[in-house]
């Protein structure tokens, strides 16, 4: 009998693992067509895409010192699944979206296909233990090439590789003095203890999706407003985020952790795995009865523009391979919340979702967006993510009918606040 394939679970996968007491660990991405795809074609491009991501075929095993990932071969015909719509949609697609994955059972990819009489929406969702948003984005496009190229005939479609999926393919860059230097670098990791609550109710038998766009013309202007104050596009949208947190709550400081992707510090055209390369700067701000939206913005991009100056968003990095390395995985689930804290409130840019590389042939994309896990109350989170220059905000939590106008709400304040400046 042949013996399975066996995968090391890295640094990454573990902490997302152990996120699970929060929330089910998934990043979902709903994509809307002006037409059908093809579903032959669909289903053979995810059975080759597994060639390169091996892990998406395989199950969790929690093994006593160190989990792994054992290959099952689970095949495009596993993750894809034809739904067809009935007369209530936006309810279906819901319950696709909140669909759960059994990590040691199932494979780490789901794809449904929801067929309407004319057209097709793809909700996909996948094991974050695997990738972050980044590497999620990545994954869609290695996806939508190798349909296309399906389409097209080509037979020479994909040489497997095996590429890093750890943090060392960026540490590995940097000299021991460095990173010793980020080692004992001022990096509160406490400062992610954020007590801060949006008040909801919450209901955990009811998952919740809520999504509110912001439109190519809305968001044109804000990006010049970006410009005209030397601030990027994600310093205006945490600045609503926070100016609305403070009006819900009543609390005057605000603290939310916002990801950094470290790919930035990964060589030029070096390769990488799809995988999770994700630390955070941390916004503190004290926002006064008074302070106007300026005000907060002046704090919020003057705190991310010196953490961009410096290599310290390194130091949990540096840290959770030290632990993970050096206990056992049980002593490490044991004392994880020691070194490592899930914020309450925190926010998430899952970034422009490339519309030159997500093309599924001549199948009309007229929306997408990304988002994050879905929440258990108290914890909250703001999503955004941006295609085609429409740009999305979302928040997903288990909640009750008053919870969603009390987000759908949240989401309007943060898009009136992004608008009504000049």
């Amino acid at each position: 009998m042949t013996k399975s394939k066996k995968f090391k679970a890295e640094a990454f996968d573990i902490m997302q693992y152990f996120y699970g007491s929060v929330h089910e660990p998934l990043i979902h991405c709903l994509i809307d067509f002006s037409c059908h795809i093809d579903k032959a074609a669909l289903i053979k491009a995810v059975t080759l895409s597994l060639k390169t991501n091996p892990l998406i075929s395989c199950c969790f095993n929690i093994a006593a010192r160190r989990p792994y990932w054992e290959e099952k071969n689970f095949t495009g015909e596993d993750i894809v699944r034809v739904v067809i719509a009935d007369s209530n949609e936006e309810e279906q697609k819901t319950k696709l979206l909140a669909s759960t994955i059994d990590i040691t059972k199932e494979p780490q990819l789901k794809i449904y296909l929801f067929q309407k009489q004319d057209t097709d929406t793809l909700c996909i969702i996948i094991n974050h233990m695997l990738c972050d948003g980044a590497g999620f984005k990545e994954y869609l496009y290695t996806l939508s090439n190798l349909y296309n190229e399906c389409k097209s005939g080509n037979k020479n479609l994909l040489n497997a590789k095996s590429l890093p999926r750890n943090s060392y393919q960026i540490l590995n860059n940097f000299k021991f003095t460095e990173k010793l230097n980020v080692f004992f670098s001022k990096y509160n990791l406490s400062k992610q203890e954020n007590e801060l609550k949006y008040s909801l109710q919450g209901d955990k038998n009811n998952p919740l999706f809520v999504a509110l766009d912001i439109t190519k013309d809305e968001f044109a202007h804000i990006k010049a407003y970006a410009k005209n104050k030397d601030v990027t596009v994600n310093d205006l949208i945490i600045t609503a985020y926070m100016k609305v947190l403070h009006k819900r709550t009543g609390e005057e400081r605000i603290i939310i952790p916002c990801p950094v992707d470290l790919r930035k510090y990964l060589y030029p055209n070096q390769e990488h795995g799809i995988c999770n390369l994700t630390s955070n700067f941390i916004c503190d701000v004290i926002i006064m009865k008074n302070d106007s939206f300026e005000d907060i913005l002046i704090q919020v991009s003057k705190q991310i523009k010196e953490q961009k100056s410096n290599d310290n968003c390194l130091k949990p990095v540096i840290i959770l391979e030290l632990v993970f390395n050096l206990l056992p995985f049980a002593i490490l689930h044991k004392v994880f919340n020691k070194f490592f804290t899930i914020p309450v409130t925190s926010f998430t840019n899952l970034g422009v979702i490339d519309k030159k590389q997500l093309r599924f042939n001549d199948a009309e994309i007229t929306h997408t967006y990304i988002t994050g896990a879905v929440k258990y109350v108290p914890y909250f989170q703001i999503a955004v993510s941006t295609y085609d220059n429409t740009c999305t905000l979302s928040c997903n939590l288990y909640g009750t009918p008053e919870d969603k106008i009390c987000i759908e709400q949240f989401l309007m304040d943060m898009k009136n606040e992004l608008l009504c400046h000049k």
